[in-house]
């Protein structure tokens, strides 16, 4: 889920019920079946092939934002001056990064650190040459 909250997308677990609108991704064949509203059902094991299930499904590609979500609780993130977070984190990040991100909700920071990197490394994988 975290992965798909990464990308931009509204992403929460599921509580059992039908929400409108809503798209069930899983891995139960019980749970895709019995879903009133649309599902798709996971085949892969790994992450980066469930993703690209999905692409090839939904052309998610087209509609992403990266890393405007909370990965916690999936709020959008909104942009705070660095002052806002001095204290929230560490010094050495205050002092060598100038741009950060803050979830309205749960106040988890963001910032563009060496593990955005790999995860767009990831993300262009299976996305090659869509958002990249």
């Amino acid at each position: 889920m975290k992965k798909i909250r990464l990308l931009g997308f509204d992403a929460e677990k599921w509580d059992g019920s039908f929400e409108e609108g809503r798209i069930l991704l899983t891995k139960s064949r019980d749970r895709w079946r019995s879903y009133l509203g649309e599902s798709f059902l996971l085949l892969s094991e790994k992450w980066t092939d469930q993703m690209c299930e999905v692409e090839k499904r939904y052309s998610i590609s087209k509609e992403m934002r990266l890393f405007t979500r909370c990965t916690e609780c999936n709020s959008l993130l909104v942009d705070v001056p660095s002052e806002v977070v001095k204290d929230l984190v560490p010094e050495r990040i205050f002092l060598s990064i100038d741009h950060f991100k803050r979830c309205p909700n749960c106040g988890r920071v963001y910032w563009n650190g060496t593990h955005v990197e790999k995860i767009k490394k990831d993300f262009e994988a299976i996305f090659y040459g869509i958002i990249f």
